[in-house]
Order: C-alpha cells, then structure tokens, then sequence
C-alpha cells in the first residue's frame, strides 16, 4: 500500500500563495476574453487604451503568473522568485496603469482602497515566501535533486 505523503504546514503556505497567484492569472485570463469579446462588439467606443492592449496586456499576465504557480506548486527555487518578480511588477504594471490611463474621477476616489489591496497583496506574497521554513522547503528540494 502506498503510504501519501502529508504536506507540512510552510508547504501549505506555498500552496495557499500559489492559489491567490492562480486566482489572479485566471482573471487577467478573463480580462483578456472580454476585451477580446468587446473588441468586435464595441470597435469603436471612446477608451483611453485600446481593446488590444487590455487584451495583450491580460494575456501576457496569465502566461507569467502561470508559470509563476507552476514553479511553486513543484516547490522549485526559480518558481519563488519568480513569483516574487512577478507579483512586485504586476502591482508596478498595475499602478503604471491607474497613473496613466484612469479617466474619471470615480476612478481616482477608489485609488486609496486600491493602494490598500496592492500593499496588503505584496505584504502576503513577500512575508509568506520570505518566512524561513518555508525558504527551507525550496531549498531541501534543490538538494534532493
């Protein structure tokens, strides 16, 4: 009988981190079906950015944050920092945007609870991937190789 191995708490950590990356891959997936969507429906409606870039720019994001999960799901060293990378610049990407592109005042008013969110999101990824047993599971899996 084959006996299953039990996941150890920082583990669980790791994967529970990789589930809120999962999650936010997935929705820059369906940022991108619907600009792709609204592309042919709605050509020419005025926009400060083009279908295209939302689209591009969702689907660019899925494909990093993906890999991202992939790398952590398997426990390996380049999939924490790569997902530390991708995190932090997501939020740049993120915030570029607001500063850029952010047309009505309704939009600047929800810019404090945004801040909230980007912070609260970084402090998680940062303080749960930086916590020292959980940089041993990345480790022990190196030198098990």
């Amino acid at each position: 009988m084959k006996k299953t191995k039990r996941l150890t708490r920082p583990q669980k950590l790791v994967i529970g981190v990789g589930a809120l990356i999962l999650a936010l891959g997935l929705a820059n997936l369906v940022k991108m079906t619907i600009a792709l969507d609204y592309a042919i429906r709605l050509p020419d409606l005025p926009m400060t950015v083009s279908w295209e870039y939302l689209a591009a720019s969702g689907g660019a994001w899925a494909v990093l944050l993906f890999a991202a999960v992939v790398g952590l799901a398997r426990f390996r060293p380049w999939g924490r920092w790569a997902t530390l990378t991708a995190s932090t610049l997501y939020a740049v990407f993120i915030w570029a945007d607001h500063l850029l592109f952010d047309a009505s005042e309704y939009a600047r008013q929800t810019w404090p609870r945004d801040l909230l969110l980007t912070v609260l999101f970084l402090v998680i990824v940062w303080c749960a991937l930086n916590w020292p047993p959980v940089r041993k599971v990345f480790r022990a899996k190196t030198k098990g190789k």
